[in-house]
């Protein structure tokens, strides 16, 4: 279990700071002026922005009902894994809806 543990929190740690990057990346002019969607651009920063702190509190209640022996652990620490399926799902969606083609929201 502590090879798990450790596992997912060093994935939420590497996720987490790439998010963190494109997140202030988002806030730039230059990357804001690719974005065909207001709404898609929206939906990325959202992502951007509460998946660090998701993957934060998730490790961290992890380890500490871990600790307390409580059988969730495991649970806990893939809980904002679900926030990435979640919001890549409203994505799609949301691109889908606006013009009909996936992958679409973001002009190169």
């Amino acid at each position: 279990m502590v090879v798990i543990l450790w596992a997912f929190t060093l994935f939420h740690l590497v996720v987490g700071l790439a998010s963190l990057g494109l997140a202030l990346r988002l806030l730039t002019p230059a990357e804001r002026a690719h974005w065909q969607s207001p709404l898609a651009l929206l939906i990325a920063e959202l992502l951007c922005w509460i998946y660090p702190i998701a993957a934060f509190v998730g490790a961290k209640s992890a380890w500490s009902a871990y600790d307390a022996g409580h059988p969730l652990a495991l649970t806990m620490i893939i809980a904002p894994i679900l926030w990435l399926v979640f919001m890549g799902l409203v994505f799609a969606i949301v691109d889908f809806a606006e013009d009909g083609v996936l992958g679409n929201a973001r002009r190169n």
